[in-house]
Formats: C-alpha cells, sequence, structure tokens
C-alpha cells in the first residue's frame, strides 16, 4: 500500500544516500527574512536581523519567486511524469491557491547536466532545499493567515 504523495520509483535515488546529501538552497530568493514575523518589543534582541515591520506583500513576493524557480527546475527536469508529479502537483495547487501565474514554467534550463547520475544528485539536493523552504513558506503563510502582523 503507498502513502499518498510519496514519490513511486524508488530508483530515483539509487546508487547514493539522499539523506545524507546538503540541501541546496535558491540563492536569489529573501524569503527567510523576508517573511520573518514581528516580534513583540519585550522579545526583540541583537539576534533580529530585521529593524522594519512585517510586508505581507513582500513575503508573498519571495514565496512566489520561489514557487516559480521550483517549478521551472522540477518542470525540466528529465524523468518520467510520476516520479516528481507529487511534488509538481502540491508546488501547482499552492501557486493557484495565492494566485501566482506560473507563465513562463515551460522555459528550458541548463542546470540538469548530461549525466543522469549527477542530475539525480543534484535533484536530491534541490528537493531537500524545496523541503526547507516549504517549512518557511508553511510558517510565513500560517503567520499570514493569522493576522498577527495586522496588530
Amino acid at each position: 500500500m503507498q502513502k499518498e504523495g510519496k514519490m513511486e520509483h524508488q530508483d530515483l535515488f539509487a546508487g547514493f544516500n539522499c539523506t545524507d546529501l546538503e540541501a541546496q538552497m535558491i540563492p536569489h530568493t529573501q524569503t527567510g527574512s523576508a517573511c520573518q514575523p514581528n516580534a513583540p518589543d519585550e522579545v526583540m534582541s541583537c539576534s533580529s536581523q530585521r529593524n522594519s515591520s512585517f510586508s505581507e506583500a513582500e513575503c508573498l513576493r519571495n514565496i512566489s519567486s520561489d514557487l516559480h524557480y521550483y517549478q521551472r527546475l522540477l518542470n525540466n527536469y528529465k524523468t518520467t511524469a510520476s516520479d516528481l508529479s507529487p511534488v509538481m502537483t502540491a508546488t501547482a495547487d499552492l501557486m493557484h491557491c495565492l494566485n501566482v501565474d506560473g507563465a513562463g514554467a515551460d522555459r528550458k534550463w541548463s542546470v540538469w547536466i548530461s549525466e543522469s547520475f549527477d542530475n539525480r544528485v543534484l535533484l536530491c539536493k534541490t528537493l531537500k532545499g524545496f523541503h526547507v523552504r516549504a517549512v518557511t513558506m508553511n510558517r510565513a503563510l500560517a503567520y499570514i493567515a493569522s493576522g498577527d502582523h495586522r496588530k
């Protein structure tokens, strides 16, 4: 019996232990800092990196940029459609919920190199980075939904 959302093909990461590889993050977005919640005045410390107030629009703009990046990247990976369909479907669904346009997602990227093994290692690292970023996006969207930033 297969769990919903789990990739079907176990051979996608055959030949290496994906869990031992480091996550590869997107270098060009600022989602972590743009979506950092406002801290109450008594909690502010030298560890806080933002001096300005939370901007819902800026946070959503960065989340949108992340989703576009991952959608384009995954759409251009050379594999069977079912291998990445749970991730691609969830990404498309989130973009739809946020009213994010996926235009340009079919543009070809040269990140995937010719060697299948190297592509699979890079895919593993990229998906791990996407997982980390998805946690950040989830927390940011929960913060926005709570309305705490409007108080």
